[in-house]
């Protein structure tokens, strides 16, 4: 089945505001027209996700991560640097909710041109226009031209247009409070008919507990970079440790990070380390088949992983988390031991764990191994590196993609005759 929405290697830059750049004629000439030094940034970096028909999706992170920008090159508005986007059925897309109406037009004409935008013919927008009108509840305004509407009346004509198209994708920012409580709560209520419809729903949202009543599935955004992309108690607990971190952060300074051992990069609270660190991973090591310690293997051999965590002897042992990362952040594998049903046991306070993948079917490349601690219930992260130790496979491989299995081709005319074994 086709995906609904594809990103593959997404980017968006944009540039730095200059204070120091003249502002006014005199001041251009008095600088001597001399070049000014141009600055940009990355709001979105090496995103890459798949989406299929009839998941809901949120996507959370603290602000400055890059959510709204995320969701308006879905939604077609603004052009990325880096990356494709591909997205497969008709978009009702609530963005900056009321900037698509037209002040001089009536709320009438603004319904027909806002449907035929997002696709709709105008016999469908004139079949479906009395159930529009009484959605946004705006029978006696509906004749009078946007601008005599107050901001409320806007938001709620904008949304009833948006979910009264039969959108095969819903793209939502942060904009499920439009009105008053009666009316949020009705709004609500069709966002979850549009989902139970089987439509895609792709949801920006700060509310917790919007996020947790409609969508399956979550991605986390810091910094521009998507740190996880997974089910909806796992990274939602990421994302609760994000926010515990930055607070930390302004409260105390953080304490000295350890260095992994296999030579990576350090350590970095808030940005490539997360958690409570209630409990703490000491020691990772990455072996090979002979428990050699490794950062590259060739493909298709024996891969450990196993790691030194510490706590007090009292806490519920954790759940320990194991992933491998492509270099474009496209997780390729992640496992838990609460999947394998294995009780993790601590002796003054030490707990040792290895995960042993027999067969490392990976293709030619460079990756990074993302270990982390979680509690039993997926309420609490304690402690998670984030895509942090480097791991290479080597050797031959496909030419696309990231499976390597063992192959085995076959051409002879037994072949044709349907005599293949």
């Amino acid at each position: 089945m086709q995906a609904a929405i594809t990103v593959q290697d997404l980017g968006k830059t944009y540039r730095s505001r200059d204070r120091g750049r003249p502002s006014s004629l005199k001041g251009r000439i008095l600088s001597g027209y001399r070049a000014l030094k141009v600055e940009s940034f990355w709001g979105l970096r090496h995103i890459s996700f798949s989406i299929a028909r009839g998941r809901a999706v949120g996507v959370v992170g603290l602000n400055g991560a890059g959510k709204s920008t995320l969701l308006r090159l879905i939604g077609g508005v603004g052009v990325a640097d880096e990356g494709s986007i591909r997205v497969n059925g008709r978009i009702g897309a609530l963005l900056d909710i009321g900037a698509g109406l037209t002040e001089d037009l009536t709320g009438r004409e603004n319904i027909f041109l806002l449907g035929v935008i997002s696709g709709m013919l105008r016999s469908e927008v004139k079949e479906r226009f009395d159930e529009i009108v009484a959605f946004a509840e705006l029978a006696d305004f509906i004749e009078a031209p946007v601008r005599t509407y107050s901001t409320g009346m806007r938001m709620r004509l904008a949304f009833a247009v948006a979910v009264n198209i039969s959108p095969d994708i819903l793209l939502i920012d942060e904009v499920l409070a439009v009105g008053d409580q009666a009316f949020q709560n009705k709004c609500l209520r069709r966002v979850d008919q549009i989902r139970k419809s089987g439509a895609t729903i792709f949801l920006v949202s700060h509310d917790e507990t919007q996020i947790r009543s409609l969508c399956d599935d979550v991605i986390l955004l810091d910094k521009g970079r998507m740190i996880a992309h997974g089910p909806l108690d796992e990274t939602m607990a990421l994302y609760a440790a994000s926010i515990d971190a930055r607070i930390a952060a302004t409260e105390l300074p953080p304490p000295p990070p350890p260095r992994p051992n296999s030579g990576s990069d350090l350590l970095i609270n808030d940005k490539n380390r997360f958690g409570t660190q209630k409990m703490v991973i000491d020691h990772v090591r990455v072996l090979d088949g002979q428990d050699r310690q490794i950062e590259s293997i060739m493909a298709g051999e024996a891969l450990a992983i196993a790691l030194q965590f510490r706590g007090h002897p009292t806490d519920a042992p954790p759940v320990v988390l194991v992933g491998i990362y492509a270099a474009d952040d496209s997780a390729c594998f992640e496992t838990n031991s609460q999947l394998a049903g294995i009780p993790l046991h601590f002796e003054n306070g030490i707990g040792v764990i290895s995960l042993r993948i027999s067969r490392l079917d990976l293709a030619p490349g460079n990756y990074r191994l993302t270990v982390g601690l979680f509690s039993p219930e997926w309420e609490t992260v304690y402690d998670y590196h984030a895509e942090v130790y480097p791991l290479r496979i080597i050797g031959l491989g496909p030419s696309k993609g990231y499976l390597n299995p063992p192959l085995n081709w076959q051409s002879s005319p037994a072949m044709m005759a349907g005599e293949l074994d």
